[in-house]
């Protein structure tokens, strides 16, 4: 069974779509069911020039009318969100920055070019049978890599949540580039996207368990229409300017870098500076009203924790930090240990 791989633009689906020779909804597809944002995302991304995955077809030549009709096997959404846009059939959702509210018809000439000329990796399966599309695909899947929590959170979730912590890890990248608080393996896998969700969830709910687990209950509690307050959003970006321009370059390559140390100062942060709920903590400590006020000390204070953290046996007067920090970081009975701490250490005192 020959399988061709070429590139075809954009313009070429929706003219053979248009004269009947592309069949969008064989047996091998779902039906449609890509939300708004989805759609959107992806016309962005063709907006961009950025990649997108390959489609694969069927495609069967009929010799007596010389002509090809192609079924779609993989990428029927992809396909079908493209044609739609082009027919004026949705407006883009403000996941798109610039380009929301737009239709195909209101771009200007320059992006309606790029759009219908942007080119598209496609697989096509000669005059092949049922079996041997089924053998294809069996093939393809056994070289994928199973997606991990945040990669199969940022494929099922479209609603505001989702796309506010994507577009809010987009945004801090210096956190990631330059103080590796995630490293670049990680980040590929979107491990970032799983930090900036708990930042979210400190504001939401306050300090709780952690892990894949619960992180997605934030996703199924929070990514519906309205679920979450968008105001939070620049209480997390003034916590994150801050850390960058004032205490970032000192706790650079420290342990306090490192995401699940990270966490906890930028939690503690966040109380000192707005409040937090209660979570599952047993108690808050108190807001100390002249909190981060002695930048000099607050540093200090931190480069000590930094020490601790990184010390090979228990330092004295730290000892129950010392073992959290050095126990699962992500479960509730460390992080009640280590988020006082913290909070202590941005205070007006030596810790």
């Amino acid at each position: 069974m020959p399988t061709i791989l070429e590139q075809y633009r954009v313009s070429d689906f929706l003219e053979w779509n248009k004269d009947g020779k592309l069949i969008l909804n064989p047996k091998f597809q779902r039906g449609s069911v890509w939300p708004s944002a989805a759609r959107s995302y992806l016309i962005d991304t063709i907006l961009r020039e950025l990649p997108i995955p390959k489609i694969y077809f069927r495609t069967t030549v009929d010799v007596l009318t010389k002509q090809s009709v192609r079924e779609v096997v993989d990428g029927q959404q992809r396909l079908r969100a493209i044609i739609e846009f082009a027919g004026d059939k949705f407006e883009l959702s403000k996941v798109t920055k610039e380009f929301a509210g737009r239709k195909y018809s209101t771009l200007d000439s320059e992006l309606q070019a790029k759009f219908l000329s942007y080119a598209i990796g496609v697989g096509q399966l000669i005059n092949a049978s049922d079996k041997d599309v089924f053998e294809v695909f069996a093939r393809l899947n056994s070289y994928n890599v199973q997606l991990n929590g945040p990669e199969k959170r940022h494929a099922k979730y479209q609603g505001d949540f989702k796309w506010a912590v994507h577009e809010m890890t987009s945004k801090w990248s210096i956190l990631w580039d330059k103080y590796q608080i995630v490293s670049v393996r990680e980040r590929v896998r979107m491990l970032a996207d799983s930090l900036m969700a708990e930042m979210f969830g400190v504001f939401l709910e306050g300090i709780t368990d952690g892990g894949q687990p619960n992180i997605a209950k934030l996703y199924d509690k929070y990514d519906k229409e309205g679920a979450f307050d968008s105001t939070i959003i620049a209480k997390i970006e003034d916590i994150l300017d801050f850390f960058t321009k004032n205490l970032a370059d000192d706790l650079k390559d420290t342990p306090i870098c490192n995401a699940p140390h990270f966490l906890m100062l930028f939690s503690a942060i966040a109380h000192e500076r707005y409040g937090i709920p209660l979570g599952q903590l047993n108690e808050l400590p108190a807001r100390d009203p002249t909190a981060l006020q002695k930048l000099e000390l607050s540093r200090n204070n931190l480069t000590q924790l930094a020490a601790v953290i990184g010390s090979d046996s228990q330092v004295a007067g730290f000892e129950e930090f010392w073992l959290a920090s050095s126990s699962s970081t992500q479960r509730i009975a460390s992080r009640k240990k280590r988020f006082p701490v913290f909070v202590r250490a941005l205070g007006s005192t030596p810790i």
